[in-house]
């Protein structure tokens, strides 16, 4: 099962790499194409890429016994969940979003590739 898990650990860092330069490149596109609106798609990207990484990272980055495992999945996704409500609130609450359509689009956009770099990078 140490193998499933190092495989699992590699796809994730790999994935989380990769969903890094995507906000890095969409970010600078928005950025050169209407500029102000880069900052509220980054913003949404962000409110799901950092809930990510932080559950990758307590799964499969912590150092932990197997029988712990499940139970660590678990807590990830409250912490995931809890996270990204945390987030959300905070940009609505106090950073100025101007286009909530954009950081809803960056939002998306950050929770279908959280779900689809995995999927490919398994595939190949």
């Amino acid at each position: 099962m140490s193998k499933v898990l190092t495989r699992a650990k590699n796809r994730y860092q790999k994935a989380i790499i990769v969903e890094s330069v995507c906000l890095v490149v969409f970010g600078g596109f928005l950025a050169i194409w209407q500029g102000e609106s880069a900052v509220d798609f980054s913003l949404g990207f962000i409110s799901a890429f950092v809930p990510f990484c932080a559950f990758a990272y307590i799964v499969f980055f912590r150092k932990q016994d197997f029988s712990t495992k499940l139970t660590a999945f678990y807590r990830g996704e409250a912490l995931k969940f809890i996270l990204t409500i945390v987030l959300v609130g905070v940009s609505f609450k106090w950073l100025a979003i101007s286009h909530f359509i954009l950081f809803f689009v960056g939002f998306f956009t950050a929770l279908a590739l959280n779900n689809v770099i995995p999927f490919l990078l398994n595939r190949s």
